[in-house]
């Protein structure tokens, strides 16, 4: 047990006299001060984050939509589901603004690791003013914005780098992988740029919610953004529109637990079946598609006691009904 805190007498007596002064007892006055202290602290972060120039440079307004004339051609990831680890989608926004904001005159976009280095020296900063924004409107668990983005260790910030933005892995930009490359929203140019794909610049010239209009209480994308990122899977991602349409489809029918979606999952594409995916591997693929559907409006979080429970939305509701976006 830590030992009590012993106030100097000269302290002690002052507190007691203004206490009184106030009209409160001594308990009461001190819990007044420390709030008073701490309001005043969250209002100094507050003036440091919303003055924050790089923050302030990712604003639709502030960037020119005449440095994105040149277009690079990829293709999305076909080859199965997305990673598990892609379980949110707003950094795909942050990332595509970054870049958008690092196009030279002529629309010439970064190398690889100019475009890791700008995003690595960006995420602390937004991972606070996005922490603050949770905190500040209560979001719930599961819907928090700065959860999307890694803390200040040197290892989380590579990660993040490699499985959200860019990552080389060979000798050729046919080798990249990432996020932002798995859904085709850029690509690498002959001479080793990175380059916005014609889905990607439409992607990056959407207002957000969170980056433009400052409307922190809802989803971290807007309507037409989500639109936008399932048509692309619909159209340009086979595997993952299909491993997405069979959760979807066993939330409808009742599979709505991560017990019972577990299940579903397995029956498909555990072991034994043609995708073979592990025990340890399937708990990992079901949190990485349901947080990308949350994110995407088809699917809501319900936690009733311990439990949580899964629910898919109208829309969702709708493209169950005709398979389209």
């Amino acid at each position: 047990m830590e030992a009590a805190l012993s106030l100097p007498a000269a302290l002690v007596a002052k507190l007691i006299e203004d206490a009184e002064r106030h009209g409160m007892s001594v308990d009461e006055y001190c819990r007044a001060i420390l709030s008073e202290s701490r309001a005043a602290d969250r209002s100094s972060n507050q003036a440091a984050f919303t003055s924050e120039p790089a923050l302030d440079e990712l604003k639709l307004l502030q960037l020119s939509a005449e440095r994105l004339s040149l277009k690079a051609t990829v293709s999305a990831f076909q080859s199965g589901a997305l990673s598990g680890h892609i379980n949110r989608l707003l950094p795909l926004k942050i990332g595509c603004r970054v870049l958008w904001s690092l196009l030279d005159d002529d629309g010439v976009g970064p190398t690889i690791r100019e475009f890791r280095e700008e995003m690595s020296d960006r995420v602390g900063s937004l991972r606070n003013y996005l922490r603050m924004i949770d905190e500040d409107y209560a979001r719930p668990r599961g819907d928090r914005l700065h959860a999307s983005f890694p803390n200040s260790s040197d290892a989380a910030i590579n990660r993040f780098l490699n499985q959200y933005i860019i990552r080389k892995s060979g000798l050729n930009a046919e080798q990249s992988s990432g996020a932002m490359i798995d859904f085709g929203l850029i690509g690498i140019s002959d001479i080793g740029r990175v380059q916005f794909t014609e889905v990607g610049r439409n992607f990056s010239l959407l207002s957000n919610p969170v980056l433009d209009e400052e409307d922190h209480r809802g989803p971290s994308l807007s309507a037409d953004e989500q639109v936008l990122v399932l048509s692309q899977i619909r159209t340009e991602m086979m595997r993952e529109w299909k491993f997405m349409r069979h959760v979807l489809d066993g939330i409808h029918v009742g599979s709505n637990t991560p017990t019972s979606l577990l299940a579903r999952i397995n029956r498909r594409y555990g072991p034994g079946t043609k995708a073979d995916w592990s025990a340890s591997v399937m708990p990992h693929m079901r949190s990485g598609v349901l947080g990308r559907m949350q994110a995407l409006g088809l699917v809501k979080r319900t936690f009733i006691e311990n439990r949580v429970e899964y629910r898919v939305t109208p829309l969702a509701l709708v493209i169950l009904e005709a398979d389209v976006v």
